[in-house]
């Protein structure tokens, strides 16, 4: 597997032996190189070397080199020559090179150019019309006749196709009646009468007027002062109509709009409040909307979505549709609909019915069952439940651990158990709990050790527990059987230099590097390495806060990543950088390790070098602590 190496190799002065060139069949396969990288062409078995400036790959030191032509179009150009002969070879009657001062001279024979076809370069007559280059002067007069519209194009027209080019204030004139006539059949006219202009479409087509943006109607040449809008029409957009160079009625998405101006009738009128427009069988005039007091509305009902309905009221002489929507409430109110005219509209409470605020009974509240004793629906109350001091009676005996308990079971759990006794000083045996003048306890009571000491066989601590399991009269000499002994070991574990110096208690373990089963099993993680740490080469320390212990920076050409290893997701406080071995590799498969540049400082940072613009997540390092 390849080595990779970020920075460069100093070899210093140190001879490379047996080295051996990158093979590749094809420049394809040698992908974008860097200027100066090379590799070996096993195809061609020439040597092939990256050119910058060119961006490809090219032949170094090859018999087949390739002349480059460098520069632009026009003016003097440049070939370049790898030791080679670059010869300009001339033809007879076609061109002439000539040689000096390293210059290559190509030009006409003096003798008169033989073209391609044979035909030879002269002045033509007048009369000749052979294959000859004609003059200048002959052209001139060839055509001097030719001085109609239909005299050019008969002449020009050979190729069946000739465009006419008219150059600026240069004009084609059609007098009065003179038609600019389109298309196969004559149908589009373009025309000036006398008295009027024509645009017209003659046969049995549209006529089509196009614009890219817009087309405008109206009189608004730069020359006319007084330019005048009459009508604009915008792509994608809108339409309007103008009077007196004023918008007055536009085309909208959604309808109509009259701008600047207000609907009137024939005589121009505005019409009064709660008037509309209606045709009289001559004109439009205005008229009063009429007043039913006999209203009448049908009251569909239809369901809509969720628990909701809605009735929709239509006036009678209007017909005006209005709708009334009814909104049940989740848990609250339940609607249920009959559909169709005459339906229904139902109002209930749904089987489970949630109140948001206070409840207030007056009366008894009643909670019905079945014959069989369980309710059928059982009460859910999701707050405290206020007896305001009054019992609750006739419970029934619980059976589950979250059922309640009524006085008589709890008097027959209780049954029994001890309570709590006090302290037990285990040093002066104080209550006496052994011994012939022990002191009377009863089945379940309990101690709790306040000064360390022994008990019969047991070594008893501060926090432990003491329990009686059976009735212990006093002065019976009790046995170490008749008690329970509940260890607390709550103390933390502590170091020392040996077993013995060593405080035995609670201890924590970093599940990092160890298992510990649940009987307290401890054991150290294979492959585990405590004092190892991986690290990512990102860029979190310039976060704020810092979002991991190291910082990128680029700076000529170089790429630093430093690494704080006092962080404590690393070693901590008093770590030294000259104390960490570190290994580079790549942060995604297939994880090989690279080479860069590591600087140790003689405090905790440790900086890792690339040559290049380096992104970050690209490499890791792995870290030990010696």
């Amino acid at each position: 597997m390849a080595i990779n190496f970020l920075n460069n190799v100093n070899f210093n002065s140190i001879q490379s032996e047996n080295i051996v060139i990158e093979n590749f069949a094809t420049d394809i396969l040698a992908g974008n190189g860097v200027s100066g990288q090379i590799y070996w062409n096993t195809t061609s078995e020439e040597l092939r070397g990256w050119d910058g400036n060119a961006g490809a790959w090219v032949s170094i030191g090859s018999d087949n080199d390739v002349l480059t032509f460098t520069g632009g179009s026009g003016g003097n150009q440049t070939v370049l020559l790898k030791n080679q002969t670059f010869s300009v070879a001339g033809t007879t009657n076609q061109i002439v090179t000539t040689g000096s001062a390293q210059t290559i001279t190509l030009s006409f024979p003096t003798s008169g150019v033989t073209l391609p076809n044979g035909s030879v370069a002269t002045t033509q007559a007048s009369a000749d019309d052979s294959t000859k280059v004609a003059t200048t002067a002959f052209v001139k007069t060839a055509v001097a006749a030719s001085d109609t519209l239909a005299e050019v194009l008969a002449i020009g027209n050979t190729t069946s196709g000739t465009n006419i080019a008219v150059t600026s204030s240069d004009d084609i004139t059609f007098v009065d009646n003179s038609k600019a006539i389109f298309g196969s059949g004559g149908d589009l006219e373009i025309f000036h009468s006398g008295a009027g202009s024509f645009i017209s479409e003659v046969g049995n087509g549209s006529l089509y007027i196009q614009g890219e943006s817009e087309v405008r109607i109206g009189n608004p040449l730069p020359a006319n002062a007084a330019g005048e809008i009459y009508a604009r029409f915008l792509s994608n957009s809108y339409s309007a109509l103008y009077f007196n160079n004023t918008e007055r009625i536009r085309t909208t998405n959604t309808g109509v709009q009259f701008v600047n101006g207000t609907i009137s009738d024939n005589a121009g009128n505005l019409g009064a409040t709660g008037q509309y427009l209606a045709s009289n069988g001559t004109v439009l005039a205005w008229t009063a909307i009429p007043i039913d007091p006999n209203e009448k509305y049908t009251l569909p009902v239809t369901a809509i979505a969720g628990n909701n309905a809605e009735v929709s009221l239509t006036g009678s002489t209007d017909g005006v549709v209005s709708t009334v929507n009814f909104i049940g409430t989740t848990s609250r109110i339940a609607l249920t609909s009959n559909d169709q005219n005459n339906g229904s509209i139902t109002i209930d409470f749904p089987d489970d019915v949630t109140i948001v605020d206070d409840l207030t009974v007056g009366g008894i509240i009643v909670q019905q069952q079945n014959s069989l004793g369980d309710p059928v629906e059982k009460n859910t109350f999701a707050a405290i439940l206020n007896m305001n001091n009054n019992k609750v009676e006739n419970v029934k005996t619980g059976t589950l651990g979250t059922d309640g308990v009524n006085l008589a079971q709890v008097e027959a759990l209780v049954a029994g158990l001890g309570s709590f006794q006090g302290g037990y000083n285990a040093a002066t045996n104080s209550p006496a709990l052994s011994g012939s003048s022990n002191v009377a306890v009863g089945n379940g009571d309990f101690y709790v050790v306040t000064n360390p000491g022994t008990l019969f066989t047991k070594v008893l601590e501060v926090g432990d527990f003491i329990f009686a399991n059976t009735n212990i009269p006093a002065n019976s000499s009790p046995a170490e059987s008749d008690y329970i002994f509940i260890i607390s070991d709550a103390n933390i574990a502590g170091a020392g230099a040996t077993d013995s110096g060593t405080q035995k208690g609670v201890a924590g373990f970093d599940s990092a590097n160890f298992t510990v089963s649940a009987n307290g099993w401890v054991q150290i993680k294979p492959l585990s390495r405590l004092n190892g740490r991986k690290q990512t080469l990102n860029d979190g320390g310039s976060a704020a806060p810092a979002t991991s212990p190291v910082t990128r920076t680029f700076l000529n050409g170089l790429t630093t990543f430093e690494i704080d290893l006092a962080d404590n997701d690393l070693f901590g406080t008093g770590a030294l950088a000259e104390d960490v071995t570190v290994e580079v590799m790549q942060d995604a498969s297939p994880y090989q390790t690279v080479y860069a540049d590591v600087t140790r400082s003689g405090s905790a940072s440790m900086s890792i070098i690339f040559s290049g613009n380096v992104a970050v997540d690209t490499y890791r390092v792995l870290l030990e602590y010696v």
